[in-house]
């Protein structure tokens, strides 16, 4: 990873770094300063083990999230940046005919086939432009061609795989082809008949080296004796997903192919090898596109790209991670204030003492902040250690959720290990030197005595902190009014509004009313601003958002319960007698946590925070899955079939029943002809000046008249004069000029399919209604235009599968140079099992590559694997359950400690050992359902709002979904949890003997 928040990771190392010797400075400052105090501070650390444990327990959570978050990231920037390297090889750049390789290949599926050739000579011409550059070390042509492959020794079969036809005489600056030992290949020394398979094609066919296997390539069989097994790269036809492939001389694949003279691309290989190539990567492209300019021929930097993307997708991953632990992480900072809360109410007395015999505050302070270090510096460790573990654990989930698609191999760097240990030491650090001034503020006979401290009226200090929160977020009001960032903007009211309550405070306003008000109001603001129902400045804002409203919401629902708790006992009152003998206990159990407010309040807000988090998850997920994951997606079809343009299938239904599939069942038959990307580009009137080579690829395709009648596409918006979804497509199946076009383009998904993305111009996103808009489609090869006008937008979930703008088929057929590949789409009748038939028609078209899809299955396939990402989401977040939880369980020792005299005078008045117990039992069980209804019913407030906004509305979301069968259990989890955690202290409570309770010092 390079870089996190778009900041570069080696300068956020050293801040943290530095971060942390102020931390450990302040302390050795102590050390030296003051060394009685700082000895009195660290020998409280080995006194009592378990209390010990308990709080580095505490205290190391939150470093856990950070090293996980850090290692993750690595994890994901090494595997997919590893397999850059596997594939690519020594290959750093490709010169090609027309656009960029990597973007062709993606946006085609991998249809490699689909390309502009480019002479193989132009690899000649290179090398005399360039012969002893220090920084090119050669050029290689190559051929790739999607082929059909079988292996008549094992019947098995590959429908799709790609053929690589590699120059042998110029391999010595590629020696990436090798045997499964490592050892280098001789490509030279093969006969005509001889091929290499790649070790994902052997494995997919079983073929080991003296096997005769079948390839088959424009509907005609060949046979190739395998000489040998090779490992994937992109020379032995490993391009990305699948990595079926093959490979053998030049000449013998542009035979097979009738393609004499040509290649596909010109790979280059930079002077550094497969990892040092990269660092001229940059200029090599530039000379490259010095020496070929005026020609038709691009580059494209390759592997400098594919390594950008991974280390992208690394930071990305990691940002995610980070964003959702902070969840977690701010848990775990109340769990320390709280920890050091409750030691100084434990050490009250002492530290009165302390202060009589001429101590100061800032002793009590210094002593304090070096237990506080000691901790600290412990649980750091571990939890940088443990984060390690959870990180390896998230990887081997990764890959099972992920492997089919990369190998995901877990990775941990000494940077990031340095970075989480800082940035836990230092979060800690401030998290206990706020807690350490705060327990130092003391009356002395009061601590002495052990009394409680009386409720103090508001000081000046409350007016210049209220001033300074009205000041700071009107200043953050401005900034994200300046930059059109709702993070600011938003923070900046609710601070405003907080600041007016402390002020008013000052002035004597009466306190429950004064914040339950204020609470309320932030609580509607965040509710309702994230709905867009308060007109205001457009502004835009990210994931950290997602944080802030919780954290902000949270804050205020706190308040709001806190300050009108009381009120549930004032019920109670009203229906104690319908209790029975249980009602002094349940009176108990909720006037001790009304009693310790700010302690009920931060462990509330703890289980809140993470609740609200894991809840948010589930309903947002689950609402999107509704819309790309559901049957209205498929369009109306059943079965996809994928043609492989090197064998084209002509009539399925003639195809398919020479070879004795049942196509009575199929109720309908539809085609969708697709120009290559490299070749379609789409223009509107605005871009009249522009010249073709600048305007954007979007993927073209075509319906035949089948598909147009019986497909049952939803469109979110249609042109005028249209009343229905049914009268577009009749108008498209009867004139040819018209056309459709997926909810990507119309800018209101919030989505981008890849690059370079369209965005059609003329209509609102969301917008119902629009007048037709006329636009070109534009062959980049002849420049020819042809004018279609746009008369309707599909709906956001069938726009997932049906990308692109749609024409009719003649179109395609008759310009563009000619559909690049078809696609079948297949309805059937009903009672048919889709799965089963398309193994069928799979199996009967294995000859010509194609590859047969049941639809209902990807859907499953896909939901899949979103529920399987987003479980192990959950399960990382789920980590800060166990902060609430430990603040239970911290919480439930304490009070056992702290009333032993009042267990003992409850017991003496005539409570039973269970009423004490069931007492304890129902504290915990309050305080714990306080915060789990708050988090679930401020994430359902929120997510209701969001969902229903315009902006959603426009993405084609409608309606609003509630997963109670993934909400409901993890709210079980952590009530069931709280309660254990409660079940030993509150049986050693109702064990205390009375008189010894009652004679506790």
């Amino acid at each position: 990873m390079q870089s996190l928040f778009g900041l570069p990771m080696n300068d956020i190392m050293i801040v943290l770094v530095a971060l942390l010797a102020i931390s450990v400075g302040t302390i050795v400052f102590v050390a030296l300063r003051n060394r009685v105090m700082f000895l009195i501070g660290l020998r409280n650390i080995p006194r009592r083990t378990a209390q010990t444990v308990l709080i580095i327990i505490g205290l190391m959570l939150s470093t856990v999230i950070i090293s996980a978050a850090f290692t993750t990231g690595d994890t994901v920037d090494h595997s997919i940046t590893k397999m850059v390297y596997d594939v690519t090889g020594h290959v750093d750049e490709t010169v090609q005919n027309g656009d960029k390789l990597s973007e062709s290949m993606q946006q085609e599926n991998g249809v490699v086939g689909a390309r502009q050739s480019i002479p193989a000579s132009v690899a000649s011409d290179l090398e005399q432009r360039f012969q002893g550059d220090p920084e090119i070390k050669g050029f290689l042509p190559l051929i790739s061609e999607p082929v059909a492959v079988s292996n008549p020794q094992t019947s098995l079969s590959a429908p799709l795989g790609v053929l690589s036809g590699v120059d042998a005489t110029r391999l010595g600056a590629f020696p990436d082809i090798v045997d499964t030992n490592g050892k280098p290949v001789d490509v030279a020394s093969l006969a005509d008949n001889e091929i290499l398979v790649n070790e994902s094609m052997a494995d997919e066919i079983d073929a080991v080296p003296g096997q005769n296997i079948d390839i088959y390539y424009q509907n005609q069989q060949f046979t190739f004796r395998v000489a040998d097994i090779v490992k994937d790269c992109l020379l032995t036809g490993s391009s990305g997903y699948p990595k079926l492939g093959l490979a053998t001389r030049l000449d013998t694949v542009q035979k097979l192919s009738n393609r004499p003279g040509e290649a596909d691309f010109i790979a280059v290989a930079n002077q550094g090898g497969v990892r040092g190539g990269l660092d001229v990567s940059d200029s090599v492209t530039a000379k490259l596109e010095g020496a070929l300019k005026g020609t038709s021929y691009s580059v494209d930097s390759l592997k400098s790209d594919g390594v950008e993307s991974a280390q992208l997708a690394g930071n990305i991953l990691m940002t995610f991670f980070m964003v959702l632990g902070l969840f977690s992480i701010g848990a775990g900072i109340l769990l320390t204030v709280m920890i050091f809360v409750m030691l100084a109410a434990e050490r009250k007395t002492e530290m009165g003492i302390s202060r009589a015999v001429g101590m100061k505050r800032r002793h009590l302070i210094e002593s304090f902040v070096s237990e506080g270090m000691g901790y600290n510096m412990l649980s750091a460790l571990v939890g940088v250690t443990l984060g390690v573990i959870v990180a390896t654990l998230i990887a081997g989930a990764m890959m099972l959720i992920l492997g089919q698609f990369v190998s995901i191999e877990s990775k941990v760097t000494l940077r990031s290990l340095v970075m989480s240990y800082s940035l836990g030491v230092s979060l800690t650090f401030l998290t206990v030197l706020f807690s350490s001034w705060r327990v130092s503020n003391l009356n002395i006979v009061r601590a002495i005595r052990d009394l409680p401290e009386p409720d103090k009226k508001p000081g000046r200090r409350s007016l210049f902190l209220g001033i300074g929160l009205v000041l700071f977020g009107a200043l953050l009001m401005l900034t994200g009014m300046s930059a059109r960032q709702v993070a600011p903007w938003a923070m900046g009211i609710s601070l405003v509004l907080i600041g007016i309550a402390l002020a008013c405070r000052y002035l004597r306003a009466p306190e429950r009313p004064l914040f339950t008000t204020v609470g309320l109001v932030i609580l509607a603001y965040w509710s309702v601003a994230a709905g867009e129902r308060i007109p205001g400045p457009e502004m835009s804002g990210g994931i950290e958002l997602f944080f802030l409203s919780g954290v902000m919401m949270v804050a205020a629902a706190t308040f709001v319960v806190m300050y009108n708790a009381h009120l549930l006992l004032n019920l109670l009152a009203l229906s104690g007698r319908r209790m029975g003998r249980i009602f002094p206990s349940i009176k108990t159990a909720i006037a001790y946590p009304l009693a310790s407010k700010f302690r009920t309040g931060m462990t509330m807000a703890m289980i809140a925070l993470v609740i609200f988090a894991l809840t948010m998850m589930s309903v947002m997920n689950g609402n999107f899955n509704r819309v790309f994951l559901t049957q209205e997606a498929r369009g109306g079809w059943d079965i996809r079939v994928q043609e492989n343009p090197s064998n084209p299938v002509g009539d399925l239904r003639q195809a398919l029943a020479g070879s004795g599939v049942d196509t009575s069942k199929f109720d309908a038959v539809g085609k969708i002809a697709s120009a290559g990307v490299s070749s379609s580009r789409l223009r509107q009137e605005s871009d009249s000046q522009t010249a073709i080579d600048d305007l954007p690829t979007y993927r073209v395709a075509g319906m035949d008249q089948a598909f147009l009648t019986q497909n049952t596409i939803q469109l979110q918006s249609r042109a005028t004069g249209y009343d229905s979804d049914a009268a577009v497509w009749a108008a498209l199946a009867s004139d040819p000029s018209l056309a459709v076009i997926d909810a990507f383009a119309s800018g209101g998904s919030g989505y981008s399919m890849g690059p370079p993305q369209f965005q059609l111009k003329g209509i609102d996103p969301g917008e119902s209604t629009f007048d037709a808009i006329p636009l070109d489609i534009v062959d980049s090869t002849t420049g020819q235009a042809m004018p279609v006008k746009v008369i309707g937008v599909m709906k956001i979930g069938p726009s997932g599968n049906f990308f692109g703008l749609y024409t009719d088929a003649d179109l395609i057929d008759t310009s563009l140079g000619g559909a690049a590949y078809n696609t079948y789409y297949i309805r059937l009748t009903p009672g048919e099992n889709a799965e089963t038939t398309a193994k069928a028609i799979e199996s009967s078209l294995f000859t010509r590559g194609a590859q047969a899809t049941s639809l209902e299955k990807e859907v499953n396939d896909q939901m899949a694997l979103s529920k399987g990402f987003f479980y192990l989401m959950q399960g990382f977040m789920g980590l800060g359950l166990v902060v609430g939880i430990a603040a239970v369980g911290v919480i439930a020792f304490r009070t056992v400690v702290e009333r032993r005299q009042q267990i003992g005078m409850l017991r003496a008045i005539g409570f039973t050992r269970g009423q004490v117990a069931l007492s304890f039992l129902l504290e915990s069980s309050f305080v714990t359902l306080l915060g789990i209804v708050t988090g679930l019913g401020l994430a359902i407030l929120l997510s209701f709002f969001l969902l229903t906004s315009k902006s959603m509305s426009d993405m084609g979301l409608r309606g609003f979904f509630i997963p109670w069968l993934e909400v409901i259990p993890t709210c079980l989890v952590a009530y069931v949890a709280a309660l254990v955690m409660t079940f030993i202290p509150s049986r050693q409570a109702a064990s205390i003997p009375i008189a010894e309770a009652l004679r506790y010092e």
